[in-house]
């Protein structure tokens, strides 16, 4: 009989298969560890995170939006049920563009538990990441235990815990161990470029620029180590095959980046001067948060520090003591200290003007936007978690009367840390806070003699006792993160459903605005998620600044500015007085609120015949907050037409939609045509069907001039930004097939597994 030889298909296939064997013990494990993390979702009916933070806040409001427009087939671009309108498409951390994201897209209403669902993911997808980077790494390439240790430490860190209400963040650093794993595969092979390219891409698409901005710089920093240590000509092929990974990456997330890059100077983020953005840095006296987070308090609820509660690094006090021993085992290796390096880099930096670096890389570009520095302490848990994966593999390699040594060692601090705990805790303050700061640090003590004990058996050859490590850490870590960002979960109920019933009865087209006082008894977002559209925003900082500049410095509801907003009715508390001339109460049904009607609304889209033409938004601004500014009769436009006559006509409604307004308008005189919506760049309007200039109104709104006679005005948002964008994925998409079809059936560069020098690093640290 004659046996063929295997085909390199089938050969594959069975590495794959071997592969899916070896590795699918750990992988079970991680989906394990975190459905335990997650206990009190699954079984208390907790939720994440105390007090609802931006994943209740800013991000549900929108995503329910955006499901509820895809149910009736439209892809929102726009969102006019925040502010006056607001381009989410451009906002990155909405993550319209996100795939994670995609599976809540597709249900509404969105159910609350896939909101909880989707925030536990990205912890479990960055185990994953690290744990298959770990793996797979030719400058690492771990163990299995090693690997899993590595991987338990960052996904259950103090950043992924304290960021359980901001899950675009979360997902950066998800990403990152997947890009750095990409960036091996395209170093290798020009096929393996888009390998490369998407985690690159998906990291970018985060949403969380900041985090995002963090994660490259690291990827950055290995693609070069990566280039630099294949010498030449080597290096050079590399660098090359990264660098196309990188564009790649970059054109894949273009249509999130552009449009986001096109928003930035138009936010409140943009333009705050350096002296001002203090706050949420890493205090120096949070390095003892390293050992045990409980020190200064887990939850916000605890924190007793004079200074903004920030993300500590902690990434469990077993993965600082494997870490010690992961790095003093490997000093010699350079890559060691290429993670030395990176972690000391963005500790440095996370101390924000406590430290050296910011100040001067503050006013670099992107740079200047990111003044809560401290959220670079994630690459520190990062660093910390692959060091202490080389602790655990150490403990295979070094002679076991280092380990023993190593060992003692340990112990003997575990019994020093013990005794001086209540010393240490003194400076907390006196009652539970001193009483968590002692028991954090006694539990640390106690898991140093644990990792001691571990370690020691380990080294004598009892490989029955290689889980006990990864089963401690997962022990400390769930025990002291499950239930910090945790609350219980409220009965989820419609808090007024009269005064919904009332408002839902006018047909008309308005906006309804809530009092400052009433905020808390029925908070705007709840109106937003309930279709009506609401001057206020979600307090994200990427917000227009044009509008909110506007919203504050008008000073009350009588004032003419308030008029131009189309707020209809004002909910205000129980009981209130009526705001002024032309409010009053029309609606008092309700136990805990009122509904006043704004009698001198102006409707959310009106003409005038006559225009006053200023230069800049400052000008106009000035105009229309003045006392005696008369909307209804005059509008303040920048660099538009000069109207001065009398006239009337009317606007009848055709078709308002995210991201299209249709109005059919009959005047007898030329007029402009004002929409108390924000202008922004990528709405184009028509006259009949042909093109027509828009405005910039009264300081933020939108203008068209309109003819004499019948029209039909349309506005449709086509932003430029988002079809260049796009047209750069798709191109990058393209460029990525052929790379991957054409570059297997070709090899470009020498072959990078026939150095001897790199055969010589994988056998020293497999």
């Amino acid at each position: 009989m004659i046996i063929a030889d295997e085909t390199p298909t089938l050969a594959r296939w069975k590495g794959i298969l071997r592969a899916v064997r070896r590795d699918g013990t750990p992988a079970l494990f991680l989906i394990g560890a975190t459905a335990l993390f997650f206990w009190p979702l699954w079984i208390a009916g907790y939720r994440f995170p105390k007090g609802g933070g931006d994943l209740w806040g800013q991000l549900y409001p929108v995503w329910s939006f955006v499901a509820e427009e895809l149910g009736r087939g439209v892809l929102p671009l726009w969102n006019p049920r925040m502010l006056g309108g607001d381009p989410i498409f451009s906002e990155g951390q909405y993550g319209l563009f996100n795939p994670l994201n995609w599976p809540l897209f597709l249900a509404f209403p969105i159910p609350p538990g896939w909101v909880l669902l989707r925030g536990a993911f990205s912890l479990w997808l960055a185990g994953v990441g690290m744990y298959v980077y770990l793996r797979r790494s030719p400058i690492w390439r771990l163990g299995r235990t090693a690997a899993l240790t590595g991987a338990l430490a960052y996904m259950f860190s103090d950043p992924f815990v304290v960021h359980l209400g901001h899950p675009q963040f979360n997902d950066a650093m998800a990403w990152l161990p997947w890009a750095l794993a990409g960036v091996d595969q395209a170093a290798r092979r020009t096929h393996r470029i888009p390998l490369g390219a998407l985690p690159i891409a998906l990291l970018l698409l985060s949403g969380h620029g900041q985090a995002a901005l963090y994660g490259m710089i690291a990827v950055g920093l290995y693609a070069f180590g990566q280039a630099v240590e294949g010498g030449w000509p080597r290096g050079f092929y590399r660098i090359g095959r990264l660098a196309l990974a990188g564009l790649l990456g970059i054109a894949l997330a273009a249509p999130s980046l552009l449009p986001g890059l096109e928003r930035l100077p138009m936010t409140d983020r943009a333009g705050v001067p350096l002296e001002q953005r203090r706050g949420y840095e890493f205090p120096p006296a949070m390095l003892i948060d390293f050992l045990s987070p409980l020190f200064h308090g887990r939850g916000a609820d605890q924190f007793w520090l004079p200074a903004n509660r920030v993300e500590s690094g902690y990434a469990g006090s077993v993965t600082l003591y494997l870490a010690l021993l992961g790095v003093f085992g490997t000093l010699r290796f350079r890559w060691t200290w290429g993670l030395i390096g990176l972690g000391t880099l963005a500790l440095l930096f996370s101390l924000g003007y406590q430290g050296p670096l910011y100040p001067a890389l503050a006013r670099l570009p992107l740079f200047s936007e990111t003044w809560k520095t401290a959220r670079a302490i994630y690459l520190v848990s990062f660093a910390l978690a692959i060091a202490g994966a080389m602790g655990v593999e150490q403990l295979r390699r070094l002679r076991p009367r280092t380990v023993i040594l190593w060992a003692m060692v340990l112990s003997m601090g575990g019994l020093v840390l013990w005794g001086i705990a209540p010393r240490w805790a003194a400076e907390a303050p006196e009652g539970p806070a001193r009483a968590r700061a002692v028991t954090g640090l006694r539990f640390a003590a106690f898991l140093a003699w644990g990792t001691a004990l571990s370690s020691w058996a380990i080294s004598q050859g009892r490989t029955w006792l290689r889980p006990a490590l990864p089963l401690l850490l997962t022990a400390e870590l769930v025990a002291l993160g499950a239930t910090a960002e945790a609350e219980p979960s409220p009965p989820h109920r419609d808090p007024h459903p009269q005064a919904l019933r009332f408002l839902r009865a006018d047909p008309g087209w308005f906006r309804v605005d809530v009092d400052p006082a009433a905020r808390d008894l029925w908070p705007p977002i709840a109106l937003q998620m309930a279709g009506f559209e609401v001057p206020q925003g979600t307090g994200n900082p990427m917000e227009l600044r044009e509008f909110n500049i506007l919203r504050w410095w008008i000073p009350s509801a009588t004032h003419p500015a308030y008029r131009m907003l189309g707020v209809k009715y004002i909910v205000v508390p129980k009981g209130a007085p009526p705001g002024g001339e032309g409010i009053w109460p029309v609606f008092v049904d309700d136990p805990a609120i009122d509904i006043h009607l704004h009698t001198g609304a102006l409707p959310r889209v009106w003409l005038v015949y006559r225009t006053e033409v200023v230069d800049h938004y400052g000008e106009a601004l000035k105009r229309v907050l003045d006392e005696r500014f008369r909307p209804e009769e005059i509008a303040v436009v920048q660099n538009g037409p000069r109207l001065n006559g009398e006239g009337r006509g009317r606007i009848e409604v055709a078709r308002y939609s995210p991201n299209e307004v249709i109005l059919d308008v009959e005047t007898d005189a030329p007029a402009l045509l004002v929409l108390s919506d924000t202008f922004y760049p990528g709405w184009q309007a028509t006259v009949d069907g042909l093109r027509v200039p828009i405005y910039r109104t009264n300081a933020v709104f939108r203008g068209v001039e309109v003819p004499p006679g019948r029209h039909r005005v349309t506005l449709r948002f086509r932003p430029g930004s988002l079809r260049i964008g796009l047209g750069m994925a798709m191109i990058g998409g393209l460029m990525g097939l052929v790379l991957g079809v054409a570059g297997k059936r070709r090899r470009w560069g020498p072959n990078p597994t026939s150095s001897p020098r790199n055969r010589t690093i994988l056998t020293l640290h497999t």
